[in-house]
């Protein structure tokens, strides 16, 4: 076997080594959680009477502690990203949504034309703040209704006469109206641009680019960054890991020396300290292998998700628009027709005259 063979056998085997681990993580992280339980027994039963730990504040001011806490920082990143990578392609592959909907998304794109900024500017945009604010009104009276007393939300219901003017010194009855009004379609249309609204904006340029672009949006999310994914990732472990090697720096376990002979004080320290460093690098590497599906998801899947869901919204109009026909739809939905029961076939030319409307 030629070298190039055996280098092309070892990817192959690293290959199937990334699977087992993908399909085993949950058990990986049952075992870690029994080892520190069994750790804790240990500790409990007196097994390792045989140390004291001793924390020392001084250390603090010493730059060998820093350039420890450094060291520690750095390899405690550096494994995490090694976990990523290890995990990126395997899970790439499992991630069936995320196949489904970039083919869904390649599909639809071909058929956006001149009306599609227009379309997200004028229509999706406003559609989806009004569903936002909707969202956060109904939020309101769901707990307003959690609060409040059984008797007063009978009395809001309550279409009797008598109760009517019960009803206008109510301190539910009133917010609840007021709630309500927020929620009249005249006053949504009348005040849109000036409600305050938590909702995601597309910006239609955004099409343009890949999903893995480097153009900051803000709003509904239709584009990702595997490398800003990992970055933030990174940060957010960056953080623990420096509290954890500042916490681990200066504590310091010291032998007693009616257990030990004082010639194996040393060599049992150096010991520990191998396996909190290896540790620390294990462990790192096992969040970032667990990490990678998350920002896999939300670097990629939930970016062609939503960028499917605009062009879903957007076909929808131009048949109420009857800028296209419902063949032509179903046609670029891929359904079957309204009217026949098989889908229908279009010609090249056929395609090109539904593109140019």
């Amino acid at each position: 076997m030629n070298p190039f063979e055996k280098i092309s056998s070892l990817g192959d085997n690293i290959s199937r080594t990334s699977g087992i681990v993908a399909e085993k993580r949950e058990l990986l992280f049952k075992q870690a959680i029994n080892t520190i339980l069994l750790f804790i027994i240990l500790l409990v039963f007196g097994c390792l009477d045989f140390m004291t730990a001793t924390f020392h504040l001084e250390y603090l001011v010493q730059a060998s502690f820093w350039a420890t806490v450094g060291s520690k920082l750095i390899a405690g990143i550096c494994a995490f990203n090694i976990g990523i990578n290890f995990m990126w392609d395997t899970e790439i592959k499992k991630d069936l949504v995320l196949a489904e909907n970039k083919a869904k998304y390649e599909w639809l794109k071909q058929f956006q034309v001149d009306d599609f900024e227009y379309f997200v500017l004028k229509v999706y945009n406003p559609m989806m703040k009004i569903r936002a604010y909707l969202s956060q009104i109904n939020y309101k009276i769901t707990w307003l209704n959690r609060i409040s007393r059984r008797k007063d939300r009978l009395l809001y219901s309550s279409d009797l006469p008598e109760h009517q003017e019960l009803k206008k010194k109510n301190k539910y009855c009133i917010i609840r109206q007021e709630l309500e009004d927020l929620k009249n379609e005249d006053f949504i249309n009348k005040n849109l641009d000036s409600l305050k609204v938590r909702y995601i904006e597309v910006d239609p340029t955004i099409f343009e680019l890949e999903i893995d672009g480097s153009k900051p949006i803000y709003g509904t999310k239709t584009k990702g960054s595997a490398t800003t994914g990992k970055i933030k990732a990174s940060s957010s472990v960056a953080v623990g890991m420096l509290g954890f090697a500042m916490f681990t720096t200066s504590l310091v376990f010291e032998f007693n020396g009616q257990e030990f002979a004082s010639n194996m004080e040393a060599f049992w320290h150096y010991l520990l300290k191998c396996v909190e460093d290896v540790g620390v690098v294990l462990w790192q590497l096992f969040r970032g292998m667990m990490k990678t599906r998350k920002i896999i998801s939300s670097e990629y899947t939930q970016p062609y998700a939503g960028r499917v869901k605009v062009y879903n919204e957007y076909h929808k109009w131009r048949l109420a628009q009857n800028k296209i026909t419902k063949e032509e739809y179903a046609y670029i939905m891929q359904i079957k027709p309204l009217k026949d029961e098989e889908v229908i076939e279009i010609t090249e030319e056929q395609l090109k005259s539904l593109n140019s409307k």
